[in-house]
């Protein structure tokens, strides 16, 4: 499996320093990157050797070629151009919506037999991302599906403002790691997120819930940054999976577009292991985690992370879906 890390943020924050940053920190690794930007390729050009196909080829062993068409085509491009890759990175527009181009990786099952999603990086412009979250809806969704969150160009601004940013960043996305930089470099190996993963899913949820307080199946934890709000819940009583799907399929049907992020660790019924429940734009998946402890409490985490969304109706829907 060849994984997956996607790189985005507002015009300006620092995304193809990253990504040269990558490229020179990590001399072993074989990357593979797709540009989703306009214009030329982000990479330092002095490094190009070659080009054939769209595919442009570096001396530093590292192949690159722009989106031009649909993602699942330009995947296919580079499995089928004989070209050796370990990694790939695709750095997205500043405009761009993430979701958009993780959701391929989740949902499609001719592109989950090559790659595994790492996970989506964004980088936030320390000087400009308040003022971003206010203004650009893009902003907001590039912050909020993050895995991991790069506050960069820290030293542009005070200490005090940024543990206020770092509060701000939590509001918008609390499932997401934050670490603090200048000129893209971040003190995380960004390359081994591994957030799509179970085990990652369920210490992030376990940890998240902790923070919250979280001790009674009634309990739910809330934040909110203007219209995105972020809402988690714990239930003691086991899942139906029927009624789980069919409620998945509906809701995401319905409200998947203010839906951003839904992650959750869930006890269902008749099953021994936890399965964990990930969504993207309109589409779901399911997997299996690890077994549940033996003689210990079983506890579904679910968090949701969206536009206005209404926790009383989320959590009255998800008391319907328990098993009988």
């Amino acid at each position: 499996m060849i994984p997956v890390t996607i790189i985005t943020g507002f015009l300006g924050a620092g995304k193809t320093t990253l990504l040269n940053r990558l490229i020179a920190e990590n001399p072993n690794i074989r990357f593979a990157v797709i540009e989703n930007e306009f214009g030329e390729i982000g990479i330092d050009n002095e490094l190009v050797i070659g080009a054939e196909d769209g595919i442009f080829e570096m001396n530093n062993g590292c192949i690159c070629c722009t989106l031009n068409n649909e993602l699942v085509e330009t995947l296919s491009k580079l499995l089928n151009s004989g070209r050796d890759f370990q990694h790939l990175i695709i750095e997205t527009t500043g405009i761009a919506e993430p979701d958009a181009v993780a959701a391929a990786f989740v949902t499609d099952p001719s592109v989950q037999a090559y790659f595994q999603l790492n996970a989506v990086v964004c980088l936030a412009d320390a000087q400009n991302i308040e003022d971003m979250l206010h203004e650009r809806e893009e902003a907001k969704r590039q912050v909020s599906f993050a895995d991991h969150i790069l506050l960069n160009k820290a030293g542009e601004v005070s200490a005090e403002y940024l543990e206020k940013l770092q509060i701000i960043l939590k509001n918008v996305n609390p499932l997401a790691g934050i670490s603090i930089g200048d000129f893209s470099k971040s003190d995380i190996d960004l390359l081994n997120i591994n957030a799509y993963k179970a085990e990652a899913v369920e210490t992030k949820l376990r940890a998240q819930h902790k923070a919250g307080g979280h001790h009674h199946e009634h309990h739910h934890h809330h934040h909110q940054h203007d219209d995105i709000v972020s809402h988690s819940f714990i239930f003691d009583t086991a899942f139906d999976m029927l009624k789980l799907r069919h409620w998945m399929q509906v809701l995401l049907m319905l409200q998947g577009e203010g839906i951003y992020r839904l992650k959750a660790v869930l006890d269902v019924q008749y099953q021994d292991k936890k399965v964990i429940l990930q969504s993207v734009r309109k589409a779901y998946s399911f997997s299996l985690g690890e077994d549940w402890p033996e003689g210990k409490p079983r506890q579904s985490r679910i968090v949701f992370i969206g536009k206005k969304l209404n926790k009383e109706i989320l959590e009255k829907n998800l008391r319907q879906l328990m098993a009988q």
